[in-house]
C-alpha cells in the first residue's frame, strides 16, 4: 500500500476557539471545510505556551525540559535550541523514504536539514549573539548589502507570511513526486503580534462589534499568584484600554482569515496534483494568545486555556476513518509527531512509539482518567516556572520557583478559570491526586530545579540531566 502524504499546516499564537465553525465569528471557510471532512480535537493542549519550546517539543516528541529548550532563545541568556542530539519525527519520515519540505516559520534555532527537512531554511527568530545559524547570517549580510539593517526589529509580518507562502506554493507546483511520498509543512508566523489589519477582511471585523471574554470583566486574581495581578496592573501585560483591545481582536481575526486563505491555497494545490485523497492533514497552532482573557494581552507565564488550548484538526486519507467527528479527549502536542508516523504506517523510535491521539480516533468516548502534562518557564518580563496536569474537567499547576504556590481550577464548573480552588478544603482530595500525578511526571522525566536551569551548563545547551530521555 502506498504510504500517505503528510501535510502540516501550522500557525502561530492562534486560540482554539477562533474558527468560524467554533465561535461563529471568525471567517475561516477553508478550516471549516477541513474540519467537516476530518476530525476536530476540542481539548488539544500545547505542552508549553511559548513559541520556541512548544515547537521544539512538537518536533522531538519530548517535553521542553527533556529536549533542553525551556524558553525562547535569548531570554535570560538562554541559548537552548535543537541540535544533532535531537532526532525529530521529520528525521524519521525522511529515513522512511519521504521527501520532506518546510516553508515558513520554524523557530527551532537550527538548520532545517538537521531537523530532517530536505527543503527549507531557518530564517526566523531572535538568536543570542554568536548563536545564529548560517542561513540567518547570510540573510543579514544580503540585506546589509542592500542598505537594510535587519537587526533592528522584526521584518513586517505580512511580507514574511506572503513571502513563504509564495515560495511554498511555487515549490509544490513544480514538485514531481517520482514515487516518493511527501511531507510538506507550511508554517505561517500569523496571527502572532504585532497585530495589524489584513485589508481583505478589514470591513468584516468591526472593533466595536468584538465580544470580549468574560474574564476580562470579572477577573479579581483572588487566591492566585501575586505576580499575575502585578503584571496586569503595572507590567507589560497592562492593556491600554478596552477600545484598544477591541481593535487588536478585530485585527487578530483578519490575520486568522489570512491564515485560513493560505491553508486553502495549499489544500487546493494538493487536490490539483492528485495528492489529496492519500494525504493526512494536521492543522494546529504552537500556542494561543490571551487576547484580553484575565485582562492579559499577548502571552507569558500563565497557565490559562486561552494560551494552552490550541486549534487541532486532523484529516485522514481515504480508507481510514475515525469513530467520532468531534473528539473531546485531552491530547497533548508532544503526541502529534508520533500520531503522524503511526497513521503513515511507520514504526517510530522512542519517544515516537506511543501516543494517545490515534487511540482517540478508535474510541467512542474519552477515558475517565485521561490527562496530559504541560509546563512553562519564563517570558521576557519574568521567570515564573511551573508544571501542571490537565484533565477533561480539572487543571492543576505547581510553581516550583520563588513563587512556590499552586493553582487549581474546576473547568466543568468554572471554564473561565476565575476561581482558584487550590486552597479550598472541598477540593483537597482532587488537588492531592493531581499534584501527585504532576510531581511524578516531573520526577520521572528528570525535571530539575530553577538553579539547574539557570546554570551556565543548561543555559548554553551544554548538557542534559542524567537519565533524561534521548533518541
Amino acid at each position: 500500500m502506498t504510504k500517505p502524504n503528510i501535510l502540516i499546516l501550522m500557525c502561530d499564537q492562534m486560540q482554539a476557539r477562533r474558527m468560524g465553525f467554533v465561535d461563529g465569528i471568525a471567517y475561516t471557510p477553508n478550516l471549516d471545510a477541513l474540519a467537516a471532512e476530518g476530525v476536530h480535537f476540542t481539548n488539544a493542549i500545547t505542552v508549553h505556551g511559548q513559541c520556541v519550546p512548544s515547537r521544539c517539543a512538537l518536533m522531538t516528541g519530548m517535553s521542553p525540559h527533556e529536549c533542553n529548550v525551556m524558553v525562547n532563545y535569548g531570554f535570560f541568556n538562554h541559548c537552548g535550541h535543537l541540535t544533532t542530539k535531537n532526532r525529530t519525527f521529520v528525521n524519521v519520515f525522511r529515513d522512511a523514504g519521504y521527501t520532506t519540505a518546510h516553508f515558513g516559520k520554524s523557530h527551532l534555532g537550527s538548520p532545517l536539514k538537521t531537523m530532517g527537512f530536505d527543503v527549507g531554511e531557518c530564517l526566523d527568530g531572535h538568536f543570542p549573539k554568536g548563536h545564529e545559524p548560517i542561513e540567518r547570517i547570510r540573510v543579514h549580510e544580503e540585506l546589509h548589502s542592500q542598505g537594510i539593517d535587519s537587526t533592528q526589529g522584526e521584518w513586517p509580518q505580512t511580507s514574511t507570511h506572503y513571502k513563504y507562502l509564495k515560495q511554498g506554493l511555487d515549490w509544490l507546483t513544480n514538485h514531481e513526486p517520482g514515487g516518493k511520498p511527501l511531507l510538506f509543512m507550511f508554517d505561517t508566523n500569523l496571527p502572532h503580534p504585532p497585530f495589524y489589519f489584513e485589508d481583505e477582511w478589514r470591513e468584516r471585523f468591526k472593533p466595536d462589534e468584538m465580544v470580549l471574554p468574560k474574564s476580562y470583566y470579572e477577573e479579581t486574581f483572588e487566591g492566585k499568584p501575586a505576580f499575575l495581578k502585578k503584571h496586569v496592573e503595572r507590567g507589560p501585560h497592562k492593556l491600554e484600554s478596552e477600545s484598544k483591545l477591541r481593535e487588536e481582536m478585530a485585527q487578530y481575526y483578519t490575520m486568522i482569515s489570512a491564515v485560513d486563505k493560505a491553508c486553502g491555497q495549499v489544500i487546493e494545490l494538493f487536490k490539483q496534483k492528485g495528492l489529496w485523497d492519500n494525504t493526512v492533514v494536521l492543522f494546529l497552532s504552537d500556542h494561543g494568545d490571551m487576547m484580553g482573557g484575565h485582562r492579559f494581552t499577548r502571552k507569558g507565564t500563565m497557565p490559562y486555556e486561552e494560551l494552552y488550548n490550541i486549534p487541532c484538526i486532523l484529516k485522514l486519507p481515504v480508507g481510514m476513518a475515525s469513530r467520532r467527528k468531534t473528539i473531546d479527549d485531552v491530547i497533548v502536542s508532544t503526541d502529534f509527531g508520533a500520531a503522524l508516523l503511526e497513521l503513515a504506517g511507520i514504526e517510530g523510535p522512542e519517544p515516537f512509539d506511543n501516543n494517545d491521539m490515534v487511540r482517540a480516533l478508535h474510541r467512542d468516548h474519552a477515558p475517565e482518567d485521561g490527562h496530559v502534562f504541560f509546563e512553562h518557564y519564563a517570558a521576557w518580563w519574568g521567570l515564573h516556572p511551573f508544571y501542571g496536569v490537565r484533565t477533561a474537567t480539572m487543571k492543576y499547576v505547581r510553581y516550583y520557583g520563588d513563587d512556590n504556590t499552586e493553582e487549581l481550577y474546576d473547568l466543568a464548573k468554572d471554564p473561565d478559570e476565575l476561581h482558584c480552588v487550590a486552597f479550598d478544603p472541598a477540593y483537597k482530595k482532587q488537588k492531592d491526586k493531581l499534584a501527585a500525578l504532576a510531581d511524578d511526571w516531573w520526577a520521572r522525566t528528570c525535571g530539575q530545579s530553577v538553579d539547574f536551569y539557570e546554570s551556565d551548563a543548561f543555559r548554553y545547551n551544554l548538557n542534559r540531566p542524567e537519565g533524561a530521555v534521548t533518541v
